[in-house]
């Protein structure tokens, strides 16, 4: 009987463990488990579009010719965004003749006319996005500029004047954007 008792005690025992290996794997089949996504690095080397203008403008009783033009080329060297991607600097070409097509200036900017006016951990992060004609005076054409991510979708920048003086000077200023006026809207019906 000793014999038998042990028996049953064994099965029992052997049931129980089978048992409870197959609630276990019942469990994990009822488990949703996502893929295992390998995350691959950006290696590609991006750059931004090609952006050209040019305006006509007025300034000392003349018109000037002013032409602005953004690019790349393989010869600049990169930065790495906030996002671990990798962007071309840019050059920004502000090229600007006299009515007889003489050039009164022609020069090639990159970011580094910023590095006393940013942070160099900034600059490092950042490409010269782009600059436009805004305006004149008599001893100025004055310019926006502006540093930032050159990720599209970002809004990420930092703006300066840039002037251009009748000698041909270059001057830079950091636009406090929260010392600019804020223009009223009329919000009155017609």
């Amino acid at each position: 009987m000793k014999k038998i008792f042990l028996f049953l005690a064994a099965a029992m025992v052997i049931s129980v463990f089978s048992s409870c290996k197959e609630e276990k794997v019942k469990k994990l089949n009822n488990i949703i488990v996502p893929p295992h996504e390998e995350v691959v690095p950006d290696t590609i080397i991006h750059q931004m579009n090609e952006t050209e203008s040019t305006d006509d403008v007025q300034w000392l009783n003349t018109t000037y010719r002013v032409h602005v033009h953004r690019y790349t080329n393989d010869s600049l060297t990169y930065i790495t965004d906030n996002n671990g991607r990798k962007y071309r600097n840019n050059i920004i070409s502000v090229k600007i003749t006299r009515p007889d097509g003489s050039v009164f200036f022609d020069r090639k900017l990159t970011k580094a006319i910023f590095e006393k006016h940013a942070d160099q951990a900034y600059l490092d992060k950042s490409v010269i996005l782009g600059m436009v004609y805004n305006d004149n005076d008599s001893e100025c054409l004055h310019f926006i500029g502006s540093v930032g991510s050159p990720d599209v979708l970002s809004e990420e920048f930092v703006p300066y004047e840039i002037t251009i003086s009748r000698m041909g000077e270059v001057g830079i200023k950091k636009v406090d954007l929260d010392a600019v006026e804020n223009v009223p809207v009329d919000t009155t019906s017609v």
